[in-house]
């Protein structure tokens, strides 16, 4: 117990995705198996200050990769947090119907945590606050959702069409817009609509620099997440492993949830596998859990080549 005890105060202190740690995860860093572990947390000693998210006892164990292991005081802070919300979210939705009632979300929890993780959804909702990988559909019954199962426009289509101008801006010359809502670099035409641009031309039929840059298509996903990833691990030394925050940043124009599907594409073609941290070798900073991809529990914030495709 005092080692069980030792290791959870650890992972509190790494925060983020390390803590609480699944039931599985908790065994792996102690050494033991799940139902060893799962035994030495069904003792008094241990129920005086440890809980499990999922009430254990009887015939029914609890699923060991979807069951956190928490200390009691922080009951309230976990039913708040993200990690719970995706795990429970990851354990109930189904192929054919990924987005949950926000009434199934709690279902499997220990009552208290149960209680207090439902009010949290629900405040949640008011804020309009969720994690980034996930949405929701206000109304009666409140539906949550991974925003990679949503149905979403491919990489470098605008999120929405351009809503008519009611007046010019001040200099009355329309802007224009790139797909990320940014502005374009001053060579882009500033100061002059596309039509502007196009009129400028020189004589002899050559386009002008600003508008050609301004429709130049994007690269595909595919070809600028390879260039990418062999840069930035050649740069590391070789070793096959970069973190997604660096492979985000190299692309900082393709939005999250594009950057997520199609990362999701290349891993089904058996390109790319994704890998957690242990945090024993490296402790991880927030933006680089930030950047992880939540699944089954686990963090995934490391990318390697595959070379079995």
């Amino acid at each position: 117990m005092p080692r069980l005890l030792g290791v959870l105060e650890s992972q509190k202190q790494l925060g983020g995705a390390s803590y609480p740690p699944t039931l599985e995860r908790l065994a792996e860093l102690t050494g033991e198996t799940p139902a060893v572990t799962l035994k030495a947390l069904n003792t008094r000693e241990a129920k005086a200050s440890v809980l499990l998210s999922r009430a254990a006892g009887g015939k029914k164990k609890p699923a060991p990769g979807t069951t956190l292991v928490l200390l009691a005081d922080d009951l309230q802070a976990v039913a708040q947090s993200d990690r719970l919300l995706e795990l429970q979210l990851q354990s109930a939705r189904k192929p054919d119907a990924p987005a949950v009632d926000l009434a199934q979300l709690p279902k499997g929890l220990l009552p208290a945590l149960g209680r207090a993780f439902k009010a949290a959804l629900e405040q949640r909702i008011a804020d309009r606050r969720l994690p980034r990988t996930l949405g929701a559909l206000t109304g009666k019954k409140p539906l949550f959702f991974f925003l990679a199962d949503a149905v979403l426009p491919p990489a470098g289509a605008p999120a929405l069409p351009a809503a008519p101008m009611s007046a010019p801006p001040t200099d009355a010359a329309p802007r224009l817009t790139a797909a990320n809502g940014a502005r374009p670099p001053a060579s882009a035409g500033a100061g002059k609509a596309p039509s502007d641009a196009l009129r400028d031309a020189p004589s002899n039929g050559a386009p002008a620099p600003a508008a050609s840059a301004a429709v130049a298509p994007a690269a595909p996903f595919a070809a600028r997440f390879d260039a990418a990833f062999s840069a930035l691990d050649r740069d590391a030394g070789g070793n096959n492993y970069v973190t997604l925050r660096a492979l985000r940043a190299a692309l900082p124009d393709v939005p999250r949830a594009v950057f997520d599907a199609e990362l999701a594409a290349l891993r089904r073609q058996r390109r790319y596998s994704l890998d957690p941290s242990d945090g024993r070798h490296h402790q991880m900073a927030d933006a680089e859990r930030e950047a992880g991809i939540l699944e089954a529990g686990n963090l995934l914030v490391y990318v390697a080549r595959r070379h079995d495709a």
